[in-house]
């Protein structure tokens, strides 16, 4: 809920206060640009302390700059705030999640996928009740109220210890690692184009909806049913990497996509949009998880924050901030819609070498397992 009261709206609150699409690109593109640096650094500090204590200190550091992000609007000086946020903001999804797959991994009974769905919830009622209430009252609450919900999240990581500490053993792996092992590198490589691909969805689509008329309301309901979207998927994430394999479920994920991008560009309507929306739960959730079990295969074992860095590093950090670049533009020439026209050709190519990859591999493994 926290992550979602600012993120759903920060764009449109930017393009409200005069910013233009190269602008807000920019923004964005360097807001995911420091995962780089940042994700393994508190990676290191988690690694010693333990993943819960780095947490408080890093949500506090998130409130206290989200509080004082809407009063900044200067687009000059945003250049040196946006990384002084995320450089708290951003570990706490790589660590939440390195969180959730070790005690996925402790007790038999939970799953990656079930715990990662809270998040969705949390992300569709920020959204829900955001989008009613910035109808009425000035974005510019919306800092306040998530930095309130960061701080709601402390007693949490402080009263409910539990005897194991958790770390996300960020061991580091040679880059000899990844340049001799060709099945990871083309991984890699499809991590990072899919995070191009989908970066009209995973960080316009709000301006999006606004370049068709909605209002903040329709902007909320848009995230909500996206994020509902993915709890049924992310339950049912393990009973579907068994029977369909990691390979598939990430298939079907990108076809889906490109099937989303070509409604938002050709059927440019709000409530066809709207609907459209609940394909989140196959092109993101199927995605995550089989990424996760196919990242899992390919990474040693006992390194789950590592291969967790990796996805998120290619796929946000290289992949979407490279999208962000390209799209900042293209929206003050083509719009929203126009993007969306032209990233189906993006998805459509990605989907292809999707496919290829996965056939050669198998046709690899065939042929070792052969002799």
């Amino acid at each position: 809920m926290a992550f979602a009261v600012w993120r759903v709206f920060y764009n449109v609150f930017l393009e409200n206060k005069g910013f233009t699409g190269s602008e807000i690109g920019v923004l964005n593109a360097i807001m995911l640009a420091t995962l780089f640096v940042f994700v393994p650094l508190w990676g290191i500090v988690a690694d010693r302390k333990g993943i819960r204590p780095t947490m408080v200190w890093l949500v506090i550091g998130s409130a206290v700059c989200v509080f004082f992000l809407g009063e900044i609007l200067s687009f000059w000086i945003l250049l040196f705030f946006i990384p002084l946020l995320t450089f708290f903001y951003h570990p706490l999804g790589p660590l939440t999640d390195a969180l959730a797959i070790q005690v996925a991994d402790a007790d038999k009974k939970q799953s990656y996928g079930g715990l990662r769905m809270w998040g969705s919830l949390g992300w569709s009622v920020a959204s829900i009740v955001g989008g009613y209430a910035f109808k009425f009252v000035s974005l510019n609450y919306l800092f306040v109220a998530s930095a309130i919900l960061f701080v709601a999240v402390i007693p949490f990581l402080i009263v409910f210890k539990r005897k194991k500490i958790y770390k996300p053993n960020f061991k580091s792996i040679s880059f000899k690692y990844f340049v001799s092992n060709k099945i990871l590198l083309g991984f890699i490589v499809l991590m990072t184009l899919y995070g191009v691909a989908c970066s009209p969805v995973n960080s316009y689509l709000n301006l999006y909806f606004k370049e068709l008329g909605g209002g903040n309301d329709i902007i909320g309901y848009a995230y909500a049913i996206m994020a509902f979207s993915e709890v049924p998927f992310f339950l049912l994430g393990n009973r579907i990497l068994i029977r369909m394999g990691s390979s598939t479920v990430i298939g079907i994920a990108m076809a889906a996509m490109v099937i989303r991008m070509l409604l938002y560009g050709f059927v440019p309507n709000i409530y066809l949009g709207l609907a459209v929306g609940a394909l989140q739960g196959i092109s993101l959730s199927f995605f995550f998880v089989g990424a996760v079990a196919y990242l899992a295969k390919l990474i040693p074992a006992g390194r789950e924050a590592t291969s967790q860095s990796i996805m998120w590093t290619t796929y946000i950090g290289i992949g979407q901030t490279t999208g962000n670049l390209i799209i900042g533009p293209m929206i003050d020439g083509t719009g929203m819609v126009g993007v969306m026209k032209i990233f189906l050709a993006v998805n459509f190519l990605c989907l292809v070498f999707a496919l290829t990859y996965f056939y050669l591999v198998n046709k690899k493994k065939k042929a070792v397992a052969n002799g």
